[in-house]
């Protein structure tokens, strides 16, 4: 009698316990697929930027048509900048 209740006692914590796993490893799986798509998004906006500060647009209407952050815009114009003084 105690043994069956000890049983389906334990029965119900290990599948609660594989629920919460299970849960939590969806929540990761989500989190990375978010970041992947933010990589990808990164990636497709980052030659419009290009090509709006090689037209001499201003940064902060370049941030604001892109998505991308002041820091992030600046970054490109540095870089930019960089491989133009080497030429």
């Amino acid at each position: 009698m105690y043994g069956e209740r000890g049983f389906k006692r334990g029965k119900e914590e290990g599948r609660e316990e594989g629920i919460e796993i299970g849960v939590e490893k969806g929540r990761e799986e989500g989190r990375e697929e978010g970041r992947e798509e933010e990589r990808k998004e990164l990636l497709q906006t980052i030659p419009i930027a290009i090509k709006m500060l090689l037209a001499g647009m201003e940064l902060q209407l370049i941030v604001e048509k892109t998505g991308l952050s002041q820091t992030e815009v600046e970054k490109i114009k540095q870089q930019l900048e960089t491989k133009q003084d080497k030429y």
